[in-house]
């Protein structure tokens, strides 16, 4: 009997763990925890990781993840940039599964120049919540004045509303400085 019940138990265990469905928790604190959630009930999460249940309140959780993100970061190794030419000015970004409808106002008057990446943090509505200029790729001949430029401008931009995206979605914005 021991025999079966063993048996029984090593099935369940591995149908279990390879039927899992996979979900990234993102903390208001910026922690993430990975599993599956397996119920909300009122003001409690639910949430499934490391094979152990794990209550937690909804109101301390930013946002859920409905897929496996190391699928999504392999997927998101293509080129997602976005180009757009209006007039002589030329803008692109990268925000995943979003289209910007309202671009930067880049001012002028200044001699520098280069190209500063703006990481950016938009919610489902499409405002931009964050902005923080200086990510991997800038080549400025000033940072501190561009950056502050740059910022300025992406704080401007919009991207199209999505009531069923994630609450807050990050991409980069390119700001080109002639």
């Amino acid at each position: 009997m021991s025999r079966i019940a063993t048996t029984f138990f090593l099935f369940s265990f591995f149908l279990f763990s390879s039927a899992q469905a996979q979900h990234t928790v993102i903390m208001k604190d910026g922690s993430q925890k990975n599993g599956e959630v397996k119920s909300i009930s009122g003001p409690t999460l639910t949430f499934f990781t490391n094979g152990r249940p794990l209550d937690m309140l909804v109101s301390d959780v930013r946002t859920i993840h409905f897929y496996d993100e190391n699928k999504a970061a392999a997927a998101s190794a293509t080129n997602l940039r976005k180009t757009f030419k209006e007039g002589f000015k030329e803008y692109e970004y990268e925000m995943e599964a979003r289209k910007m409808i309202k671009f930067p106002k880049i001012g002028l008057g200044t001699k520098d120049e280069g190209v500063v990446v703006v990481d950016v943090t938009i919610d489902k509505y499409g405002n931009v919540m964050s902005a923080d200029p200086g990510a991997p790729g800038t080549k400025t001949t000033d940072d501190k004045y561009l950056f502050v430029k740059a910022k300025a401008a992406c704080q401007q931009a919009k991207f199209d509303n999505d009531p069923t995206a994630p609450l807050s979605t990050t991409g980069k914005i390119y700001v080109t400085f002639p």
